[in-house]
């Protein structure tokens, strides 16, 4: 089972940091400090760190019309210019980002903080990921929002929504245990540890240049995104119905047959029913688990 540390900066709070063992949150933590987070990986020996912040200030690859160009879609000459490539990226696709420019003196403070993590993460034995390898040993930059959007496929409902629509998301990726409580740092934290979990796991995506940074994602990301509905029910774009339902009867849409974990959940259920009768039975068989009829609906 993977297990990875998602850690959320702040300069002036502390870090939020939580621990996943595949997609079960493990322990949160909340005001860590640099040192601390050291200590703390060190203790914990994760897979891998994300850290939802660059790693160092941007190299300003986009001032130079020849890098632009050599984009798959290239921005408008002017436009982007401070933006390192993996954020023109999420720009270009509707999901808004922040800009890391080359000038110092220009960064916000929670990116200093940030640094300041990827540092504590190197102490520890977790060199910034840039996009060589599979990633496993490394310290990630993710970035939660862009998760959630490649997780559900739609860009948030509104700021209204933004703790309920977080934690809607990461229940519908399958990751249990998240605190009821949880502010929405401690949340992000989460989404960071997934966003690795996945990465490591072969789920994930980059985007950037290894030369200034790499984004890590939890999936593949498309080329544009329509606006969440609010999440009052199932997530899906709004002004969309879900073409599709998840089999186990949760009424959820899917992409495929079943939401992560809910297969289990029916297979699980149609056993404990197949005593009372052939119905369930021949449910099994028609969902190919005939075989699971056998030694194991006797156990």
């Amino acid at each position: 089972m993977t297990r990875c540390v998602g850690v959320d900066v702040s300069l002036g709070r502390g870090q939020d940091v939580a621990l996943l063992d595949g997609v079960r949150v493990v322990r949160t933590w909340s005001r860590v400090g640099f040192d601390a987070l050291t200590e703390l990986l060190r203790e914990l020996r994760p897979d891998a760190v994300g850290i939802d912040a660059p790693p160092r200030p941007g190299l300003s690859l986009l001032r130079d019309p020849a890098e632009a160009a050599r984009l798959p879609v290239p921005p408008r000459p002017g436009t982007h210019l401070d933006r390192r490539i993996a954020e023109y990226e999420l720009s270009r696709r509707g999901i808004g980002s922040h800009q890391t420019p080359r000038d110092e003196d220009r960064l916000f403070s929670w990116m200093t903080a940030g640094f300041e993590v990827f540092a504590a993460a190197e102490r520890a034995g977790y060199p910034p990921y840039l996009g060589s390898g599979e990633g496993s040993g490394g310290a990630l930059e993710v970035f939660p929002y862009a998760s959630y959007v490649a997780l559900c496929g739609c860009l948030s409902p509104g700021r209204r929504h933004r703790l309920v629509w977080r934690r809607r998301v990461l229940e519908e990726a399958g990751v249990t245990g998240v605190p009821e409580d949880a502010t929405i740092d401690a949340v992000d934290a989460v989404c960071a540890a997934v966003t690795a979990v996945r990465f490591l796991d072969g789920d994930g995506s980059w985007i950037g240049d290894e030369r200034e940074g790499v984004i890590v994602l939890p999936a593949r990301l498309h080329d544009g995104y329509r606006r969440c509905a609010a999440p009052d029910g199932s997530l899906h774009p709004a002004g969309t119905a879900p073409s599709r339902l998840c089999e186990c009867g949760c009424l959820r849409p899917v992409r495929r047959r079943f939401l992560p974990g809910h297969d289990a959940i029916l297979k699980s259920r149609l056993l404990r029913e197949m005593r009372a009768g052939d119905q369930a039975r021949r449910r099994l068989e028609d969902l190919g688990w005939a075989a699971a009829t056998g030694e194991e609906a006797n156990a």
